[in-house]
């Protein structure tokens, strides 16, 4: 191809490019009734099917998976896994807890006080009214905090404080009495060496009894 015909097939595709440059602007003036105020009639249209789309159900927002309703299972699930300071809760705290009710509830701060505290969650088994197997499934949710916050002098208390403990019946309390009147008591175990109490019982006691005389 000689120099002058690539010249105008150059200035060909010029003029082509020119004129449908020239054509484009044509049709955008001609379109332009959709965006200037003296046709607002398909500019409204346009915002109406803007709308439309936007509250479609495809384009709502979804609620994150902490926003989501929760499964009551998977609530249970959740309030199981608390664990509760057994010598701190009132009576409301113990109720939000699993197969613990009004009553039961009631009944587990007044043994509490009754005891003095509970030393071990296991306590919770002798709660009167809890099922054994709630009371299995309790424990894990709970902890016993600071523990027994009120003991017994052993060598001081009076038979009614003694026998008011949910540990000592009536007569426990007479032989501890009895005891006392005739030795000194330099431990717990020197009872079970004299009257007829069981080593399983001073156990038992050993977390709510104390010396509190010194003697020379």
């Amino acid at each position: 191809m000689e120099k002058s015909e690539r010249r105008a097939l150059l200035g060909f595709v010029l003029i082509s490019w020119l004129a449908l440059g020239v054509r484009a602007g044509f049709w955008y003036k001609s379109h332009r009734m959709y965006v200037t105020q003296e046709h607002p009639v398909p500019v409204a249209w346009l915002l109406e099917s803007l709308e439309t789309v936007r509250s479609s159900p495809s384009n709502r927002k979804r609620p994150s998976a902490s926003q989501r309703p929760r499964h009551p299972e998977q609530q249970d699930q959740q309030r199981q896994q608390r664990v509760l300071d057994l010598n701190a809760a009132d009576s409301a705290a113990l109720e939000a807890m699993p197969y613990i009710g009004p009553v039961l509830a009631a009944r587990i701060c007044r043994f509490r006080n009754a005891l003095g505290g509970f030393h071990a969650v296991g306590q919770l088994r002798e709660v009167w009214g809890l099922k054994p197997e709630a009371a299995e499934r309790l424990m894990p949710m709970f902890h016993t905090g600071r523990g027994v916050y009120h003991v017994l002098c052993a060598d001081t208390a009076t038979w009614f404080e003694l026998k008011s403990h949910p540990y000592i019946d009536a007569k426990a309390a007479s032989a501890i009495e009895r005891y006392r009147r005739h030795h000194p008591l330099d431990s717990l175990e020197a009872l079970a060496d004299a009257i007829p109490i069981t080593d399983s019982m001073i156990r038992r006691w050993s977390p709510y009894l104390r010396l509190c005389e010194h003697r020379d």
